[in-house]
């Protein structure tokens, strides 16, 4: 197989995806020196030419989970690994999306999250947008940036490992994707249920299962007591999130997605209507994979437990389309006739 590293390790499945009745065990099995070295060196050179790795291991994320090829999913013995960087056109990203369109040397800053090993740090923007709070988005902060080396900021979370933190693949703790963030709260973590081939072919019945509430205040300790996949992502981007005074109404200030009368942003963290134009679009029986939906309850699905969440428009990763958005919004002109997109809920305005 093509890899940009020479030495396979499955360290961190940085992907966000996957959907089904079942779960997906992260668990690695085969050889140690699949993913291990007893020294940072062989034949007279280094294993990894950047340096020793933490836990003896012989690469870092990034290394593992990238790819020269277009392959989204590679095997290494009895193990599956989900590519989420592709330093050429991916084919069939995954539920994440993928990086290619944010790499160095290439990429647009527009198109994903700025991430270390892989991107620069955004030319624009100098911290997360619609991170509300000042001390968690101010220097050193691990919610600034995740384009820092890992050792940069307060909490040594750079780079992948500022999403994906508590990380083991000889265990499964049962978490979504590994995204969580125990250095803050032991309970701050997403659940979910997760597909077989992290939406590489996703359908109606192949896809994500994200967990979702309709608490617009779980931005603040939603982590850790919704387990949603909103909530993981308010820690970064808590203003696109909660009323227009504020999250739990404690400060007078105008950020947050204000309320129908009128939104200032699109909502999250709120259930799909079933009526008006929005009873044309029924997850249940109709799941549509390019506008998804959470659910209250992942395992047992139904028409009023169905979220509008962040990744019904975004990808986690990165996509080919501004925005992180999952389609491109300069193609949806209302009474336009088109299709797909904004329309999938919005039926009537197509």
């Amino acid at each position: 197989m093509d890899r940009i590293s020479s030495k396979w390790i499955f360290i961190l499945a940085i992907v966000c995806g996957g959907f089904s009745t079942q779960t997906l065990s992260a668990r690695v099995t085969g050889p140690c020196a699949n993913c291990h070295t007893m020294h940072n060196s062989q034949n007279g050179a280094p294993i990894n030419p950047s340096g020793p790795q933490n836990n003896l291991l012989t690469t870092s994320c990034v290394g593992c989970h990238s790819s020269t090829s277009s392959a989204t999913i590679v095997t290494l013995g009895s193990t599956q690994i989900p590519i989420v960087y592709n330093t050429v056109v991916p084919t069939n990203p995954l539920a994440g999306g993928n990086f290619y369109w944010v790499r160095k040397g290439g990429g647009n800053d527009r198109m994903g999250h700025n991430v270390y090993g892989i991107s620069n740090t955004d030319a624009t923007l100098t911290w997360a947008p619609g991170n509300a709070g000042a001390g968690c988005g101010g220097l050193g902060s691990c919610h600034k940036t995740l384009a820092d080396p890992p050792n940069a900021n307060m909490y040594k979370l750079g780079g992948c490992q500022g999403c994906h933190v508590s990380v083991s693949h000889h265990a499964d703790k049962g978490w979504y994707r590994f995204l969580a963030n125990q250095l803050h709260d032991p309970n701050d973590y997403a659940t979910g249920i997760e597909s077989p081939d992290w939406e590489q072919n996703p359908s109606a019945s192949n896809h994500n299962g994200y967990h979702g509430t309709t608490d617009v205040y779980s931005a603040g300790s939603g982590g850790s007591t919704e387990h949603t996949i909103t909530s993981f992502c308010q820690g970064c981007h808590g203003a696109f999130h909660g009323p227009q005074s504020g999250v739990n109404g404690t400060q007078n200030v105008d950020y947050g997605m204000g309320s129908s009368s009128p939104w200032i942003r699109h909502p999250t963290d709120v259930a799909l209507p079933s009526t008006g134009e929005y009873a044309g679009y029924n997850p249940v029986t109709s799941y549509s994979v390019q506008a998804p939906v959470a659910w209250i309850d992942p395992a047992n699905p139904t028409r009023a437990g169905a979220v509008v969440m962040c990744l019904s428009c975004h990808r986690a990763h990165g996509s080919p389309y501004a925005s992180m958005l999952r389609w491109d919004y300069t193609t949806m002109v209302a009474s336009g006739g088109g299709t797909g997109g904004c329309f999938i809920c919005h039926t009537l305005k197509d």
